[in-house]
């Protein structure tokens, strides 16, 4: 399996967006400790969220991202799993994985705590559950944030507000490399 520092190194080379891979790296730490509260493979989960948007360099047509990227996946050698996921998240496929289900509500996630850091002199330590629970209420507040899929953290028989918790300890862990 590919190891973190492959996947980071692979979506720096296909994607030029330094936001974007900071964001792809966010959602591969949320992934991550999703897994190990899942009792999934931690690493698996990790490499999925950091890959997840690899084709965004490439392409940003909604009939063709996640596809191509899954594509480019299964060429790689990747587990069908992951790709698959890499399709779901893009409404190109079936949500019916633990994996896809959480790749779904922590990409979405990502970009709302994201949000709310930039509005707390950009430090994820300044951002607390209650700072993204509150956001989350103010629809036109990261407004490309999609809220139902944000939501979609129930189908994993998570609250609103675990989720969040559990995300944003993931995100700080890595507040430094994503420059937050």
């Amino acid at each position: 399996m590919m190891s973190r520092e492959q996947a980071i190194t692979l979506i720096r080379s296909k994607v030029p967006n330094r936001n974007l891979i900071n964001h792809m790296i966010a959602v591969g730490a949320i992934m991550e400790t999703l897994a190990s509260r899942f009792q999934q493979d931690p690493g698996k989960w990790m490499l999925t969220g950091i890959l997840h948007d690899i084709d965004l360099g490439e392409t940003d047509d909604p009939a063709v991202h996640g596809k191509l990227g899954a594509s480019w996946l299964k060429e790689m050698g990747m587990d069908r799993d992951i790709c698959d996921a890499v399709t779901a998240h893009a409404g190109h496929g079936t949500c019916d994985t633990p994996l896809s289900k959480a790749l779904i509500a922590a990409d979405q996630l990502s970009g709302l705590v994201v949000a709310c850091a930039l509005v707390k002199d950009r430090k994820l330590d300044n951002v607390t559950p209650d700072t993204v629970l509150k956001r989350f209420k103010e629809k036109r507040f990261a407004a490309g944030a999609d809220r139902n899929k944000i939501m979609s953290c129930s189908d994993l028989d998570l609250t609103l507000r675990e989720f969040v918790e559990i995300s944003l300890d993931a995100m700080k862990t890595i507040a430094p490399e994503i420059g937050l």
